[in-house]
């Protein structure tokens, strides 16, 4: 597996220049670039810029994080303006993955995104359908950018999709080869604190486009937040029994660290990608990954 960086570790403490310069000093092989902090970068360079670093780099870009779904996106009930929004940070991906060789987008499904909000209201029915139509609409439009779309469940009741079955479900009705899976140590584990990572197995293998590596601290079920992912090496996540089964399945892209702490955005961008990348090489090192 490659050992890859995602913008998330640092994001409140550093820049993608910042973190461009640091993960090749790192030793990282790839690094997952964030919509926001793309475009605060094309503030100060350009697209030019972007794609003349990689050229001359061993680190090599890979998805985009992240396109966040709502129901009605590209639908008849759809609002114009909000529809308008979505389709223009995803096309922004597209264009900048064209020039820079990035060929990976990461799709959310619909979530209520306030963490006091409440479980996500909506049926499994609704939510697959709504799901199928929308990837098949988006893998149309990233045909043309090379581009692959990785649908990435997320656990927690906020979320309308919680499960690998749900996910594969909505990946084998949209059926296109540019539409496929990233898996996420911590979403799955958001599901009820489950740490069989088995479900995995049973999906098409060469639908696994990226992975993300993560652990998190051991703390009550409604107590677990995206802001509680901490890095390999300790918390409550079996990062070896994911990274085990991932093995196993033949999958060989990125382990991608991502992590939303505050207290590691209180550090300099130095610590947070020096241990991002110390913590992750171990633990793909550990399992036999490398």
């Amino acid at each position: 597996m490659l050992v890859s960086y995602n913008e998330a570790c640092a994001k409140d403490c550093s820049t993608l220049e910042k973190d461009l310069e640091l993960c090749e000093k790192a030793g990282f092989d790839c690094i997952e670039i964030r919509l926001d902090m793309l475009t605060d970068y094309l503030t100060r360079h350009t697209v030019e810029e972007l794609a003349s670093f990689f050229k001359t780099s061993r680190l090599r870009p890979h998805a985009f994080n992240a396109l966040y779904l709502y129901p009605e996106f590209l639908s008849e009930r759809d609002d114009a303006e909000k529809q308008a929004a979505l389709l223009a940070e995803f096309r922004l991906g597209c264009e900048v993955g064209k020039a820079i060789g990035s060929h990976y987008f990461i799709i959310v499904p619909p979530l209520q995104r306030d963490p006091l909000g409440g479980p996500f209201v909506g049926t499994r029915e609704e939510t697959f359908e709504n799901c199928v139509r929308i990837l098949k609409k988006l893998s149309d439009l990233a045909r043309p950018y090379d581009m692959n779309l990785c649908f990435e469940l997320v656990g927690f009741e906020r979320s309308s999709v919680r499960s690998v079955a749900e996910a594969d479900a909505i990946v084998r009705a949209v059926d296109r080869d540019n539409v496929g899976f990233v898996f996420d140590s911590y979403n799955i584990f958001l599901n009820g604190g489950c740490n069989d990572f088995s479900a995995i197995g049973t999906v098409q293998p060469e639908k696994i486009f990226a992975a993300h590596l993560m652990s998190a601290d051991d703390v009550p079920e409604d107590q677990r937040g995206q802001d509680k992912r901490c890095f390999c090496g300790s918390g409550a996540v079996d990062t070896d029994g994911f990274l085990q089964v991932l093995k196993a399945a033949g999958y060989k892209g990125i382990a991608s660290v991502e992590t939303f702490r505050p207290e590691y955005w209180q550090k300099t961008p130095e610590w947070v990608i020096e241990n991002a990348w110390r913590t992750t090489h171990h633990a793909l090192e550990a399992n036999g990954c490398l």
